[in-house]
């Protein structure tokens, strides 16, 4: 921009070789009015006139007596070049050596060539810069802040750098289709991968409650903090939503106030700070935290929308202008929030779904926290050998837990060796805050004492209820911060604080000058809340199943929640597991709580009686809403099977059934579905799910078909499903993160019952090695019909040895492989597994890298081969010649109903070749060739053969 302002000004400073120096003084008035339009920050420079005693006092007097900023500046310019060439070249110094004030004049210095003088150089320069000094206190603080990840322990901290780990990120679309990983963060404000709305300002981030939202924006804020993030932000602010619940229902703020109040206030001229973000608001990210744990009486929809950033309002009102782009439009947002809250479209640029550890990233976060070698590769032994954990660890908070309790998982079972048992989330958090009170403990200093579970429980009795009945009467009304005289009201003393599951934070609204508390992680006060419910003598059945009709009420979440016309809350009938998390979770601890296994813990706490009460109370109620759920799913008939398509609730009836761990409810469970076809497809499903469909599905007296495409499993997900691999005669596990350990395990288990029809491993991790075990198993089962590996790794080699397993089949009836990279030699493989095969009817060799010489191979073995029906060949490489070898094959293969060669490299010459052979082959429907390079003025010439689609 100053180069076009330069060149309109049609002024040259270039000077002919040997020239002397331009002046400086004729520099600033050749380039007045671009410097009197770009000087932003007078104070700066006056500063540093005066510290090197170029202006004096007087002389600064009169520059501040100028009304208008652009005054300023042409009085400055008027006493430097009044006081000659060396104030005049300083002048221009500190324009290029403070660059945070000055930036905008750098590409301008670049072009003049400006380099200072020794003499020039010796001058100090110091940035006062108003602005600058708040983005290095901004910086700092938030770098502070960012530093230390406070743990459950004792108000222990950890830095975030010994404890943050990659996890998956993921792209996705509207629909929750994915887009592509996300590997660099960066990649979050990189609009080419991931955009879905120009227009929107926000990058939602989504996922389940410990999936690691909170913790990635902490790691955002201290890269930036540290210059390690480079996406163009000047300044960063950090908002919790649920603090905004702290607000009366009557205050009302300026966005000056909401941004330097309860973020980092300015050292110098707040004013002067604010007017440069409203001018450069693309200067600024904003990242907001937990959007679903806003709880407010406050109902936004009778307010209109706000613009003006100086008027005052109630703080949720700023907080929705500036999602919505109202308030600093061109800002940077990222607004994250647990899974099912679902955000108007209109305000979202992109969508990423955050999906927890992968076996690689568990490997990497074990070798993050177990520094010593021996006891790491002693912990993934162990977990290796117990899936049951693996599968919750892929969880980043249950993995924290897991991994701080894991002495205790040693200790508890007197063994070196995790116990091969079921391991609940209810018993993880249990043996969390057995840990964490035992801390608590005085021991003899001579000898550690040691304490069963019951006696640690049972002396800290009061301290649990407590504890409990503050998160109980917060989740009552779905909030999430206490006061101080909220603690107080509960009794819960300054010991108890010390314990670490409460911690301290920053005090909005009028509650500045006291302490504000949370429960360290929601799940954590949905824990408390559920121990409440089972330890207090006094609690009613209508109370006990509270948060169940919670979620089977007709209303929205909570008939006072926050009420955004853009904030979708899904609404549901009579249906204890619809998606309502914080309430989800303390049904499913209260599930677990009560189980049969916790009755002798829980002896030591409350009596017998009352718990046999509180038991049947729960499985009455929870055998009837079952039974009304599973009424209320969509069935179809198919051939062969009873399908009922479930829902992402159902997920959660199954979490509760396994967190009783209660056979008979499992088996009632099963019986109830009348139906042998499970489809659990978009699901939300991790890998720590399958424990609880397995605990269900084995159940199953005859063979179950289970679909599980679309979700979140890993190896460890597939190696929980051991126990349903004897029913299984479908098992669909497409868009997963299967890998090739995972492949093998179905391997062995699918070989064992001989039962298996249909694999469906599309778009997962699986390499050549993951394709042997596919072909070893194609070859061994004779039951196998089906198989979808498409959108893998697969290369030539893994082609070949699937191509020759299927030869040696007599009853494959589908292969797909799209998306692979088998290549002109895995389509030769699969050339001589066509030739004379007696049963494959559907093939898919589509977007595979097969050029003419592979195409040929094919096009020659479908001239002896009468079973297939449909062959996919779409997005290679095939050309005319290639074409003219399918027309030869059209002429001879009357079995062919559908051949697409959709996206290949074939001209009209080519078509004309397959038009002719059609004239000879009456059976095949369609030749699709679409996306050819073919026009459609030539495409005219075959229109007479409606089998010829080209367009």
């Amino acid at each position: 921009m100053e180069g076009q302002l330069c060149a309109n000004l049609e002024i040259s400073v270039e000077k002919p070789p040997g020239a002397s120096p331009p002046s400086f003084i004729a520099l600033l008035k050749v380039y007045r009015e671009l410097l009197v339009s770009r000087i932003r920050n007078t104070q700066c420079l006056i500063d540093n006139l005066i510290e090197n005693d170029y202006f004096s006092t007087e002389d600064a007097e009169i520059v501040v007596q100028f009304p208008t900023q652009a005054d300023k500046v042409r009085k400055i310019l008027d006493l430097v070049q009044s006081k000659g060439e060396e104030v005049s070249e300083y002048f221009i110094c500190v324009l290029q050596k403070v660059t945070d004030a000055y930036y905008e004049l750098q590409p301008w210095l670049d072009e003049i060539g400006y380099e200072p003088s020794e003499n020039v150089c010796s001058k100090p320069v110091v940035n006062t810069d108003p602005v600058s000094r708040y983005c290095q206190k901004l910086r700092y603080e938030l770098g502070r802040d960012s530093k230390f990840v406070m743990s459950y322990a004792q108000r222990e901290e950890m830095l975030l750098e010994e404890i943050y780990s990659n996890s998956i990120m993921e792209l996705v679309s509207f629909t929750n289709e994915s887009l592509g990983k996300v590997y660099q963060l960066e990649a979050l404000f990189d609009d080419t991968v991931g955009l879905l709305n120009e227009d929107g300002e926000t990058i939602y981030v989504f996922g389940d409650a410990g999936i690691g939202k909170s913790i990635l924006l902490q790691k955002i804020q201290s890269l930036w903090a540290r210059k390690e993030l480079d996406i163009g932000a000047k300044f960063f602010f950090c908002f919790r939503c649920r603090m905004f619940s702290c607000f009366k229902e009557d205050e009302a703020i300026c966005l000056k106030d909401l941004l330097f109040k309860y973020n980092c206030y300015p050292d110098q001229d707040p004013t002067e700070v604010f007017h440069y973000i409203l001018q450069f608001p693309h200067m600024v990210l904003f990242t907001f935290d937990g959007f679903d744990e806003i709880y407010s009486n406050f109902d936004l929809s009778s307010m209109p929308e706000m613009c003006s950033p100086s008027e005052a309002v109630h703080p949720l009102v700023l907080l929705v202008s500036l999602l919505r782009g109202k308030l600093l439009k061109g800002s940077k947002k990222i607004l994250t929030a647990r899974t099912g809250t679902e955000i108007q479209r209109n305000i979202i640029r992109k969508k990423v779904l955050l999906r927890g550890f992968s076996s690689s990233h568990l490997k990497d976060y074990t070798a993050m926290f177990f520094k010593d070698e021996g006891q790491r590769t002693l912990v993934l032994n162990q977990l290796e050998a117990n899936p049951n954990l693996c599968s919750l660890c892929t969880v980043p908070l249950f993995c924290w837990i897991i991994f701080k309790c894991y002495e205790h998982f040693h200790s508890m079972f007197d063994s070196h060796e995790l116990p091969d048992c079921s391991v609940t989330l209810t018993d993880v958090f249990l043996l969390m805050i057995e840990v964490h009170l035992n801390r608590s403990l005085k021991t003899s200093l001579l000898k550690n004492t040691t304490r069963s579970q019951a006696e640690v429980l049972k002396s800290r009795k009061g301290t649990l209820l407590a504890l409990g009945k503050m998160a109980y009467k917060g989740m009552e009304n779905s909030f999430f911060v206490f006061q101080q005289e909220e603690v107080s009201s509960v009794n819960i003393s300054e010991g108890d604080l010390q314990l670490g599951f409460l911690r301290t934070v920053k005090g909005y609204s009028g509650c500045d000058d006291q302490f504000t508390y949370e429960f360290l992680h929601l799940t954590l006060q949905s824990f408390f809340t559920a121990l409440f419910l089972v330890i207090e003598e006094k609690v009613s059945a209508k109370e006990l199943l509270r948060f169940f009709n919670e979620c089977s009420s007709t209303e929205t979440v909570q008939p006072t929640c926050l009420r955004i016309p853009w904030l979708k809350k899904q609404l549901a009938g009579e249906d204890p597991f619809r998606n309502n998390e914080h309430f989800h979770f303390t049904n499913l601890f209260l599930c677990g709580l009560l189980s049969r296994s916790k009755q002798k813990l829980f002896r030591h706490l409350v009596l017998p009686a009352v718990i046999k009460r509180k038991r049947k109370i729960l499985i009455t109620y929870f055998g009837e809403s079952m039974k009304s759920h599973l009424k209320g799913l969509t069935r179809s008939r198919l051939p062969n099977y009873n399908q009922i398509q479930v829902q992402p609730n159902f997920v959660w009836m199954l979490r509760c059934l396994y967190e009783t761990q209660n056979e008979e409810v499992g088996k009632l469970a099963a019986k109830r579905m009348h139906a042998n076809y499970i489809k659990l497809t978009y699901c939300n499903a991790y890998s720590a799910d399958c424990s609880a469909i397995s605990f269900v599905m084995h159940h199953f007296q005859k063979r179950l078909a289970l679909d599980l495409d679309n979700n979140n499993i890993n190896d460890y997900g597939v190696k929980q499903l051991l126990p349903c691999f004897s029913k299984l005669a479908v098992i669909r596990l497409s868009v997963n993160q299967v890998t090739d350990h995972g492949v093998r395990i179905l391997y062995e288990e699918l070989s064992k019952y001989q039962i298996v029809s249909f694999l469906g491993l599309y778009n997962n991790q699986i390499t050549d090695v993951g394709a042997k075990y596919v072909a070893k198993l194609i070859e061994e089962c004779s039951s196998l019909e089906y198989v979808k590996i498409g959108a893998n790794k697969i290369t030539s080699e893994g082609g070949k040895c699937l191509a020759q397993a299927i030869q040696k089949s007599k009853t494959m009836f589908e292969i797909g492989m799209w998306g692979n990279q088998v290549g002109d030699e895995g389509a030769k493989a699969f050339a001589e597994a066509l030739r004379n095969h007696p049963r494959l009817t559907n093939v898919s060799l589509a977007f595979n890298g097969i050029t003419t010489e592979g195409g040929k191979s094919i096009a020659e073995a479908m001239q002896h081969n009468n079973s297939v029906k449909i062959f996919w060949l779409t997005k290679n490489e095939l050309d005319d010649e290639a074409a003219m070898s399918f027309a030869e094959m059209l002429k001879v293969n009357k079995k062919l109903v559908h051949l697409w060669l959709i996206q290949n490299r074939i001209t009209a010459k080519g078509v004309k070749y397959l038009s002719e052979a059609l004239k000879e082959n009456t059976a095949i429907k369609e030749v699709c060739l679409n996306g050819n390079l073919i026009s459609q003025e030539e495409a005219k010439a075959f229109e007479d053969e409606e089998r010829i689609v080209c367009f």
